[in-house]
């Protein structure tokens, strides 16, 4: 997403977020599966607790945080000096939050 200045839950290509965890968090051999996502983007100086303080006041993204549906999660975070697009050249830090659950 920083690279190629977008932001979004679909992949650039406009896959759903979903398949693109499938690739690595798949359902096979599982009766259920079920994924959800927390992304965002702030300016430099994002901190985990900031991160966490956006999202805690968001109602979606807090549900998703406290859902107790969720048994994995996988957080990723990457920065970028010089965003392009609707970044506007900016730098920016990006964080993802994918929560999976298996059964």
């Amino acid at each position: 997403m920083a690279s190629a200045g977008y932001f979004d839950h679909s992949s650039r290509d406009g896959t759903p977020f979903w398949k693109r965890v499938d690739q690595w968090y798949g359902k096979s051999g599982y009766t259920s599966w079920a994924v959800g996502e927390n992304i965002l983007w702030s300016s430099p100086g994002l901190t985990p607790g900031r991160a966490i303080g956006l999202w805690m006041a968001s109602p979606e993204h807090r549900a998703n945080i406290l859902s107790s549906q969720w048994q994995e999660i996988g957080v990723a975070a990457v920065h970028e000096n010089d965003a392009p697009g609707v970044y506007h050249g900016l730098p920016v830090t990006i964080v993802t939050t994918d929560f999976g659950a298996r059964r």
